[in-house]
């Protein structure tokens, strides 16, 4: 049931196009301005309990919401399931990049502007990076789509729901070292571990197989604190990205539409074939 959930919230996003405008986290720091100043006086507050109760109190709220809305009908928790995977999917990676795309080549530099904060990636007028672009794209992909699709898979909206606080919370505490902000670290390095392999797994089919396993194999360090270097060098390698020298302004920047085009379809196809994988895994009883 998961699957249907998930086509039909993927599908929903195609035809009815980005649905953003519906996604308003404002609630989340309510919550948080409401629940801090009660708890912060508890010892072990500043520290993996203070994130686990975060956590606990909106995902049994849902969880209890469920249950109520079985009780009515037993569609509804199902229709419940998908308004929060649909919540909690980012902004539409193919949509953005389409008009990032148009944005470039009518040179709408308040467009390029708005559309290159909303992927983290600082640029320079006069530079085009290809693997600035293709990494801030890939990590987008990640965190608003693939990581939201697994957890989704493995623990239902309460999985979905997890994950989107735990990224909100990870920007929330950005640059702070106190134990609350490390725990958030250490439960968001749990999470995109299983997510960022699945998605090199991913980028080695849908791309170059042997330059994807030779990125991912130059990928060093401890592995819970790699994974995303893991992604993001599979997704190079699957690309078969090289670094040009290029002099010609106008060159460059159409090899850099290039690479944004080469890593859009590079998504697409990567998510085809989790799907697939997922649809033949639900075929074979592996999923519910």
């Amino acid at each position: 049931m998961n699957l249907i959930s998930i086509l039909l919230g993927l599908a929903m996003e195609y035809f009815l196009g980005p649905l953003d405008r519906y996604r308003n986290y404002t609630w989340v720091d309510t919550y948080l301005s409401w629940l801090e100043p009660k708890c912060q006086r508890i010892p072990a507050w500043d520290g993996p309990v203070g994130v686990l109760v975060t956590m606990a109190i909106p995902i049994m709220g849902l969880l209890v919401l469920s249950s109520l809305l079985a009780h009515i009908s037993i569609v509804l928790p199902y229709a419940l399931g998908l308004l929060v995977f649909v919540y909690c999917l980012g902004p539409n990676i193919d949509t953005l990049l389409s008009h990032y795309i148009q944005a470039l080549e009518g040179n709408i530099a308040e467009d390029i502007a708005v559309i290159e904060g909303q992927l983290n990636l600082k640029s320079d007028p006069h530079k085009f990076h290809g693997d600035q672009i293709i990494t801030a794209v890939l990590a987008r992909a990640h965190d608003a789509l693939f990581a939201v699709v697994f957890w989704f898979i493995v623990l239902g909206m309460s999985g979905a729901l997890l994950y989107t606080l735990t990224l909100l919370l990870l920007t929330r505490t950005a640059g702070s070292r106190s134990g609350y902000a490390i725990a958030v670290e250490e439960l968001h390095n749990i999470l995109i571990w299983p997510t960022t392999r699945l998605l090199a797994t991913g980028f080695a089919l849908s791309g170059s197989l042997v330059d994807t396993l030779e990125a991912w194999r130059k990928v060093e360090g401890d592995t819970f604190n790699c994974s995303r270097q893991v992604m993001l060098n599979s997704g190079l390698g699957a690309l078969q990205y090289e670094e040009t020298q290029q002099e010609d302004e106008e060159e460059a920047k159409s090899r850099y539409l290039q690479w944004i085009r080469e890593a859009q379809a590079l998504i697409n196809r990567t998510l085809v074939v989790w799907l697939t994988a997922l649809g033949f895994m639900t075929l074979g009883n592996v999923l519910s």
